[in-house]
Parts: C-alpha cells; structure tokens; sequence
C-alpha cells in the first residue's frame, strides 16, 4: 500500500509539467480508465491543443486527458527554441516517459496513448523511445508532425503495442519551413507530416489527407489536424483498436 501511494504521489507530482486546466480531466475516475497524453506543437497549449480534446471528449473517450506543456513557455523566442533545441526535446520526452511509467506502476494494465501535434509529434516518439526497456503503451498518434520524414522508428515502435500512426498532409505549408529551420529531432530533412516517413517499418500506420477529410474540418493545413471533429473521426476510433 505504501508503495502504491509513493507512485501515486510522483504521478501527481509529474503532472507540473501539464497544464493547469487540466483539473477536469484527470480525475481519479478518468485515471481509472486509461491515459492519453496531448503534446501541443512549439506554439505550447493554446486552441490547437483544447480541440484535440474536446475532439476526443465529444467521442467519448473517458480516459485521463492531460495537456503537456513540454517546451519553454517564452513568448516569441520560445516557439524558435522549441523548434530548434534537439536536445532539450530530448529531455523532455524522458520526462514524459517517467509521467507514464509512473502512471503505469499506479494504475497497470490501463491504455496508454500519446497524441502530439508539429513539434509534440516528435517528442511524442522521443518519449515513447525513453520508455524503460519493459514498458510499452498502447500507442502514438501523429498530426502534422514536424519530426524528419528519414527518422527511424524502431525503437518507438518496440514500445508501442499497436503501432504508430502517423497523419501527414502535403498541403502543409508551414512544414516546409522545416527544411530550413529544421525539425524537432535536429534534421533538416522533409518532415513527416508534410509527406510521411521515408521508411515503412512494421507497426506504421501512414494516412495522407484526403479531400474526404474537409468534412471533418481538415483542409490539409498545419492546424486542420486538430479539428475537434477531425479528432472525433479519424484519430478516437483508431485509439479504439478500430481502423488499425
């Protein structure tokens, strides 16, 4: 018992690194029912990263549904920063991974999912590579990520049960820029959100955008990929186990 409550005290106290009006969402109920992580792009938490959930709530998704604040929260310079300090992205995806390996000694056997968005998309894979060699999580989810398109998967991929689904669109103007002020990982190469990953591991799942998607809300841009009705569509049914 007392063990269970130390973990459960590190559980709490990771989530300094999540965003206050995460309150509702993280309730001792909704813990119970699994834990899916968002990871806003360098811009931090702000509309693209409350549509993601609001996506996900309108789908029933009953899980623990944090916001995590992974980069610096500096106005103006920090978005540069947080597009641009590989190693500190790093970091960061190792302070998730202990979030969720703590998560996991507190609440085993749950569903764990990571959805990150631009930058988040890529310190989505860093932490799922941080991952205690033991752990996995059930998955990630790519919107409009901006991490290298040559990247290598496998050792995600390793600690992910149902693989990796990556939503990638080539009408994404802002992840052009990329080749020039580089990704989240420290390449300059074609992001993966702009045209997908160079290679096809087993465990990745790519989907370009289509013109169906406008429907949902998702045009093709940067930010299209967290409409809440995309969200609701596309992304809480593969969390489902459907669609895979």
């Amino acid at each position: 018992m007392k063990i269970a409550m130390v973990a459960l005290v590190l559980v709490v106290s990771a989530l300094a690194g999540c965003s206050p009006t995460n309150d509702e969402y993280v309730t001792d109920a909704r813990l119970d029912q699994g834990l899916v992580i968002i990871l806003p792009g360098i811009e931090g938490e702000g509309a693209n990263s409350y549509n993601i959930r609001r996506g996900l709530l309108s789908a029933g998704v009953g899980s623990a549904i944090p916001i995590y604040r992974w980069g610096r929260p500096i106005p103006l310079a920090g978005v540069l920063l947080n597009q641009t300090d590989f190693l500190g992205n790093h970091l960061a995806g190792g302070r998730i991974a202990r979030f969720i390996e703590n998560y996991q000694d507190t609440h085993p056997g749950k569903p764990v999912w990571i959805i990150g968005h631009s930058g988040g998309g890529g310190v989505a894979v860093f932490a799922a590579e941080e991952l205690e060699e033991n752990r996995k999580i059930d998955g990630l989810v790519l919107l409009s990520a901006s991490i290298s398109g040559n990247y290598d998967l496998t050792k995600a991929l390793s600690h992910c049960r149902s693989g990796i689904v990556n939503f990638y669109s080539g009408r994404d103007e802002i992840l052009g820029a990329t080749l020039f002020v580089g990704n989240v990982d420290g390449g300059r190469a074609r992001s993966a959100g702009l045209g997908g990953f160079d290679k096809n591991p087993s465990g990745l799942r790519e989907v370009p955008w289509h013109s169906g998607m406008s429907s949902s809300g998702n045009h093709g841009g940067h930010m299209d990929s967290t409409s809440p009705r995309f969200i609701t569509r596309y992304v809480a049914p593969r969390m489902r186990g459907s669609g895979w």
